[in-house]
């Protein structure tokens, strides 16, 4: 059951051990991911190993990577989330520059009033 919202603020290097995110910076810290539902990255000094990325679009944890100025840049979705996953990246790819941005001014308003 995923619950939780992880928010890592400072450096760090994020690992995978066992089921576990392993957080290490000031101190080390163990999150089971299976109890995360989203992984908020507001430090760009943050690094994670490839084995954490697999494991977090396994479990279907939405991961947010921030700027400098900790405002959301980018987000790791996985590809196999449907059946027909490919082809709606294949039709938004190909969306106007006008409708790109006010899809992307909702989803960023609705982050802010959640």
């Amino acid at each position: 059951m995923s619950w939780r919202i992880v928010v890592i603020e400072n450096q760090a290097k994020l690992d995978y051990k066992m089921g576990y995110m392993v957080v290490r910076g000031l101190e080390t810290k163990r999150v089971l991911l299976d109890e995360i539902g989203i992984l908020l990255i507001e430090n760009p000094a943050v690094s994670l190993t490839g084995i954490l990325i697999e494991a977090l679009t396994e479990k279907k944890i939405k991961v947010i990577f921030c700027d400098r100025k900790r405002n959301p840049v980018a987000e790791l979705m996985p590809h196999h989330g449907c059946h027909d996953s490919a082809a709606k990246i294949r039709t938004q790819i190909v969306w106007e520059q006008n409708i790109k941005d006010i899809i992307w001014r909702d989803i960023v308003s609705e982050k802010i009033r959640r």
